[in-house]
């Protein structure tokens, strides 16, 4: 698997637009005697090993990598350029991991093969595109995933992070925190009945006055000791040529714990603009578009019980605490419309001898140790399964 894993990350797509890292691996999964869908929901790769019955489990990893200019400094280090699928040309590299994800998974995949003999049910492993960009869970299952292969029972799912190398880390309950991705539209000229518009309302400094308030009045409201953030991840006003500004364009991510709160917080923030725009004599109300980035990634307490015992027994030494992070996964989405239950756990891959401040996942310096790190995501994917496949 090094030299897959040392191509990969040479070589990366970036989201939506993984076609020679999804060939790869399913040209590996053939080799391993897997039967294989590929263009599930994009660039999708499922492998299949019916292994007769008993129950089916999903394992997941993603193919896609992040448009950051890699620093690594790696012999092997990306130095690819992509037009991404919003027309700019950028740098790609798997600042996120992406690649050892694949790399294990596909390795416990052979692990498993290897092992038929010890275990009866049905493998699926699938190479999620568009993780990125939180869409590419639901696009495979739009695109008719269970229609291809058997519902599933379970579904085990694991990410390299920049903890110690060949260590794991598992809890029970919320473990990912869940995302909305908010476009807003604030109006500005021409203004109704003026044939002036480039005195009407100026929807930049606007605009920059409400995001600029927002998370504190999210405190304020919310309370400051619920877990919920407005960050603003886009904005684009005004063009080239122009005296005045027609509109300004914002994006705001929104992250939030607790269902019952991300509904206030939405609220919140659409009544904010509405107010704001009003009072300021903005000519129409501004247009809202609220889309889910990411679900909650919450582990159920069965599957991540049983799943830790097991890591107990084998790698107690390597376990370490697992704590509730504010990072996104659209990993759930695969199995929401079954109500599978599911376990996600980091394994960790940087040296242990490291004194300096280490890379984390989405850094252009991130990059694993290989030999150990791929060795424990490889061992821990297979554990898990055979937690609940063996006879």
């Amino acid at each position: 698997m090094l030299i897959f894993y040392r191509d990969v990350h040479q070589h990366p797509g970036i989201s939506a637009m993984e076609e020679r890292t999804a060939e790869k691996v399913a040209a590996h999964l053939q080799r391993l005697g897997y039967a294989v869908h590929t263009g599930v929901g994009g660039h999708g790769v499922v492998g299949v090993f019916d292994n007769g019955l008993g129950k089916t489990i999903l394992m997941r990893a993603e193919l896609d990598a992040l448009p950051l200019l890699e620093e690594t400094g790696l012999p092997y280090q990306s130095k690819r350029r992509m037009i991404d699928h919003y027309g700019n040309e950028r740098p790609v590299m798997h600042a996120c991991g992406h690649d050892m994800n694949m790399a294990t998974l596909l390795a416990a995949a052979d692990l498993l093969k290897s092992a038929a003999d010890q275990w009866k049910g049905t493998l699926l492993v699938v190479f999620q595109p568009d993780e990125e960009e939180t869409g590419g869970a639901q696009a495979m299952v739009d695109d008719g995933l269970y229609e291809r292969v058997p519902v599933l029972d379970i579904m085990p799912g694991q990410h390299v992070v920049p903890d110690r190398a060949g260590t794991v880390a598992i809890r029970s309950g919320p473990v990912l925190i869940a995302a909305d991705s908010m476009r807003i539209r604030v109006i500005g000229g021409p203004c109704e009945g003026s044939i002036n518009p480039q005195i009407c309302v100026d929807p930049i400094p606007l605009s920059m006055r409400i995001v600029s308030e927002l998370q504190a009045a999210v405190v304020k409201e919310i309370g400051p000791e619920e877990d919920a953030t407005v960050a603003c991840w886009g904005f684009h006003a005004g063009l080239p040529g122009n005296d005045y500004v027609a509109y300004a364009d914002i994006l705001l991510d929104i992250k939030v714990l607790k269902p019952e709160i991300r509904r206030r917080v939405l609220d919140l923030i659409r009544d904010k603009f509405l107010h704001d725009c009003r009072a300021a004599g903005a000519p129409r109300d501004p247009e809202f578009n609220t889309t889910v980035r990411a679900p909650l990634t919450s582990n159920d307490a069965a599957i991540a019980g049983s799943i830790s015992r097991v890591f107990h027994g084998y790698c107690a030494a390597s376990l370490v605490n697992m704590s509730f992070t504010r990072a996104t996964e659209d990993f759930s989405t695969l199995g929401a419309a079954h109500n599978v239950p599911y376990a996600y756990w980091n394994f960790g891959g940087m040296p242990g001898d490291k004194k300096a401040p280490l890379p984390t996942n989405h850094s252009p310096f991130f990059a694993p140790e290989i030999d150990l790190t791929l060795k424990t995501g490889a061992d821990a994917m297979a554990l898990a399964a055979l937690t609940f496949l063996v006879t």
